[in-house]
């Protein structure tokens, strides 16, 4: 009985239009979904997830680019609409720097530098500090909105300090550390008012100043360094920045691990906060130990 009614109900609602089907593509929320997966496929051992992770991000860089090599917010059918918003920026860089940590690949390192050049160039508020939601040249605006609070999804102000941080730890340049610097104290008095909103920014803040780096001296690919890479992704740490030293990778000059190498020839990993580093661990299961222990 309960089956008939529900099925006249269908037939019922089938009468009526449908909605429209909205199947566009966005920048700021493949970029949301990419991260995920790229860092999810390595926590629970999901090689598919990184694939598709892939095949999402070079859709976004090659699709949902224009002429002028700068993002576009929205894409269906072969057509791009609106110049790109911080958010899509924000966070295609943090796929990009996502994907980098968990292939080694520098390809996305460098597509991560890129975009932030274009961020700082046309959303940076040089006045202030802090990035604008829409671009300097984007047309039609009677104000250019600015703020740190997350709403539906993370605020990209708060998404591009973590990516600042990132990109330091990860390149050694110092004009990104200057940057975030500058992006935090943008929005510091937020907090005095209202610190609700602004959980993305203290996260990201957190990991400007307690990053948990892991160095893993091999390159990827290599047996012994992707085991472990998997013991770090598997540790509960949200803080977890993960670099691989090996095969022409050196790290920065001035990295608290730069000169450390393999043990006896067996891929080591070194776990790093501030400039103080860990002794080599060369095993898996005791690296999973260590970064577990961390506060």
């Amino acid at each position: 009985r309960e089956y008939i009614k529900i099925r006249n109900m269908a037939a019922v609602r089938d009468r009526r239009i449908w909605p429209g089907w909205d199947d566009k593509v966005l920048a700021d929320w493949n970029g949301l979904m990419i991260a995920a997966l790229a860092k999810a496929s390595r926590a629970f051992g999901q090689p598919h997830w990184l694939e598709l992770a892939g095949d999402a991000f070079a859709f976004v860089r090659e699709h949902m680019t224009g002429e002028d090599g700068r993002l576009r917010h929205a894409w269906r059918q072969g057509t791009l609409k609106h110049r790109a918003t911080l958010d899509d920026y924000a966070n295609m860089i943090r796929a990009a720097l996502a994907l980098h940590e968990a292939t080694g690949e520098d390809a996305y390192l460098d597509q991560a530098r890129g975009w932030t050049e274009i961020v700082d160039r046309h959303y940076w508020d040089a006045d202030n500090g802090g990035y604008f939601f829409t671009a300097d040249d984007a047309a039609d605006l009677i104000l250019r909105a600015k703020q740190a609070n997350d709403n539906a999804v993370p605020a990209g102000n708060a998404t591009m300090l973590a990516n600042l941080a990132r990109l330091w730890l990860l390149t050694g340049d110092d004009a990104f550390r200057r940057r975030a610097e500058a992006q935090r104290a943008a929005f510091a008095g937020e907090l005095q008012r209202n610190f609700f909103p602004l959980t993305s920014f203290l996260n990201a803040a957190d990991l400007f100043e307690r990053a948990l780096q892991v160095v893993i001296a091999a390159a990827p690919g290599e047996a012994d360094a992707d085991a472990l890479a998997d013991a770090a992704w598997s540790a509960s740490q949200p803080n977890l920045v993960l670099h691989y030293a090996g095969g022409g990778r050196p790290l920065p000059t001035l990295h608290p691990a730069y000169g450390k190498g393999k043990v006896a020839g067996k891929a080591a990993a070194y776990v790093c906060r501030g400039q103080t580093c860990s002794l080599p661990i060369a095993d898996a299961a005791t690296l999973k130990d260590a970064l577990n222990e961390q506060a």
